[in-house]
């Protein structure tokens, strides 16, 4: 079990730190944003919870990869002097850094539970076939 906790904490930590650097990755139609490495970040989430889920056999390791890089994200953008992620007040002065760190701290949980259903219908159908 310990396993399986440090799998996850590990993973999700990998997640919230090159997610925070994804994340920031901006390009621009026009004066309108497009925030590609917010996306990415997500996926790289998505990805990452799914896996350490899938590798462990068991769905509880990816919902705690999730909240673990939910919580980093969290304390990362809760500290006064952070100048990784922008936060969604700046939208009017700063449009594309401050969509992407929305998207990105509060979109981490969408990702999450695709990745929590993927594994339990996986882990299901792998539980079905043995018996």
């Amino acid at each position: 079990m310990l396993g399986s906790v440090l799998a996850a904490l590990a993973a999700g930590a990998l997640a919230a730190v090159v997610g925070t650097i994804l994340h920031a990755s901006v390009g621009y139609a026009g004066d309108a944003p497009i925030p590609w490495g917010a996306a990415l970040a997500l996926l790289l989430t998505a990805a990452l919870s799914y896996w350490t889920g899938m590798l462990r056999g068991k769905l509880w390791v990816s919902a705690l990869t999730g909240l673990s890089t939910y919580v980093l994200v969290a304390l990362f953008s809760a500290d006064a002097h952070n100048q990784m992620i922008v936060s969604a007040q700046y939208l009017d002065v700063l449009p594309g850094p401050a969509l992407a760190g929305t998207i990105w701290v509060y979109g981490i949980i969408v990702p999450v539970v695709v990745a929590v259903f993927m594994v339990s219908r996986h882990l299901r159908a792998r539980t079905q076939s043995k018996v």
